[in-house]
């Protein structure tokens, strides 16, 4: 049940390492402990965070995890191998009023994308949604009147989650323009989104939505590494 995007995180990592492997003629699947090593060092010279280093070494974990269970290796190299340090930080937010400043940049924009625009906002404002589970919604999350979300997250688990009087308004009116953003192309999986795009998802992508509040903010005059 895992989502589509830790699935291509998970891929993306894979291919870091195969490359890495590749590069001094090695298999990926080959690998001793002293290569991974090699590997880890290499992300840390990138100047990669800990964080970011230590799911590389769990993909690569589990990558040797389903060679063992499969019968291709007999150990796990990755088991001698530390995992980066991960210290603690404190959680980022925006103020209240760095909302209010949001919410009221989205009104900004001009036609159909600033409809749009304000549309994220007010959910993501009224229900406290992750990104991922907001630009993937269904057109179906859409509950009867407009007052719920019906939301799918980890694990295939499903909620109802309520929208705020400005979110339902704003809801509707997106819904008035949504077909505005169905594309030529791909048609068939993109009309079964919430907000539909030319994307290979078929719904707006996470990099798309976070290009998008960037120039709210930068409209907004809040300071864009905290959104």
């Amino acid at each position: 049940n895992a989502s589509a995007n830790t699935i291509e995180s998970y891929e993306r990592d894979l291919v870091g390492f195969a490359d890495f492997a590749t590069a001094r003629r090695k298999l990926p699947e080959d690998a001793d402990t002293r290569l991974i090593k090699g590997y880890m060092k290499e992300l840390s010279s990138r100047g990669m965070s800990p964080r970011t280093a230590a799911r590389h070494l769990s993909s690569i974990r589990m990558f040797f995890r389903f060679l063992f269970a499969d019968g291709v290796r007999t150990d796990n190299p990755v088991d001698a191998v530390d995992s980066p340090v991960i210290g603690k930080s404190l959680p980022k937010y925006l103020s209240e009023e760095d909302v209010e400043k949001l919410l009221l940049a989205t009104h900004q924009f001009e036609g159909v994308e600033g409809v749009r625009l304000v549309v994220f906002l007010e959910i993501l404002y009224a229900t406290g949604l992750r990104v991922s589970e907001l630009v993937s919604l269904p057109l179906s999350a859409v509950a009867g009147d407009g007052r719920m979300l019906i939301v799918r997250g980890k694990g295939g688990k499903e909620r109802m989650v309520p929208l705020s009087e400005p979110a339902m308004e704003a809801l509707s009116n997106y819904r008035d323009v949504r077909d505005h953003f169905l594309p030529n192309q791909r048609q068939h999986i993109a009309s079964s989104f919430l907000f539909p795009s030319r994307s290979k998802e078929g719904h707006l992508t996470r990099a798309r939505f976070a290009q998008l509040l960037k120039e709210v903010a930068i409209v907004a005059g809040v300071e864009t590494k905290r959104v």
